[in-house]
């Protein structure tokens, strides 16, 4: 089994997940709406939220998009900053990551 392969199988699969919500949200705020001005503004009144929920949801693709990168390049795993072993705890935790706590904080 290839190095990372569980790791890299997850992150398939959260980024799956996330493009599918970002394609949901997109096309909710894409939609015109209905004519009758109290209904499109009941309809269009959490919009802030979801750009907000879509900006956070296009970070995280690319923080994912990111990560398996470095997996495929071998880069996975070492701290972007400093070039130590980020501890497997941490990219349990984390695991698109790509610094260690030090350089984190």
């Amino acid at each position: 089994m290839p190095k990372h392969a569980k790791i890299k199988s997850q992150l398939e699969a959260k980024l799956k997940e996330l493009e599918e919500r970002a394609e949901k949200i997109d096309n909710r705020l894409s939609d015109p709406g209905l004519a009758d001005w109290e209904e499109h503004a009941a309809l269009h009144s959490n919009d802030e939220v979801l750009i907000g929920l879509g900006e956070f949801t296009e970070k995280d693709i690319h923080e994912i998009r990111v990560a398996l990168h470095r997996i495929e390049t071998g880069s996975y795993g070492i701290c972007s900053n400093c070039g130590k072993e980020i501890p497997k705890a941490r990219l349990a935790a984390l695991p698109f990551t790509c610094t260690c706590v030090n350089c984190a904080s």
